[in-house]
């Protein structure tokens, strides 16, 4: 393997794992499941890296195997829905916000994803790349293999349909 691959993919690892992981975790709201997930997203890119293969835009490719792997999942697996989840009070304090103590945002963060929750899966998938991976609506497009436009179009409507729900 080239020697400057092997140092693309480790400076994405270093930059991107936690992200990749959040993005997993709002995808399955299961921690060791997430970690598991995000691992095997590099894992995965890894090995496509070493066979010669060129990657335009890795942190949008990352995204892209790290979603094909929740699709993988949620097929194998029903998961409970979030509102049963967050019923049951399992690791409702364990939703990550990015080092942040302020209660009220920590509130206003598990009412948006308890909203999330009602929306359907194109919807979620498209707003937690846009403001849980905090991806710009280009790498979306990539990710989804959709035009720019489409991806802020399908934002923007995301967006309102999640207001009308809070």
């Amino acid at each position: 393997m080239n020697r400057k691959v092997e140092e693309q993919f480790l400076k994405a690892y270093e930059e991107y794992a936690e992200a990749i992981y959040r993005h997993c975790y709002f995808r399955v709201f299961n921690k060791q499941r997430a970690e598991e997930l995000m691992q095997d997203t590099f894992t995965k890119t890894w090995l496509y890296l070493s066979r010669g293969k060129k990657v335009d835009n890795l942190r949008a490719f990352l995204y892209r195997v790290a979603g094909n792997l929740v699709i993988d999942e949620s097929r194998k697996n029903k998961m409970a829905s979030l509102e049963a989840w967050l019923e049951a009070g399992e690791g409702e304090n364990d939703i990550p916000t990015e080092g942040h103590k302020d209660i009220l945002r920590s509130a206003m963060a598990k009412e948006v994803v308890r909203a999330m929750d009602r929306l359907d899966k194109d919807d979620q998938e498209i707003l937690t790349l846009r403001f849980v991976s905090d991806l710009d609506p280009k790498e979306i497009a990539i990710i989804l293999g959709i035009s720019p436009n489409n991806a802020s179009v399908k934002i923007n409507r995301a967006v309102a349909e999640l207001r009308k729900i809070v």
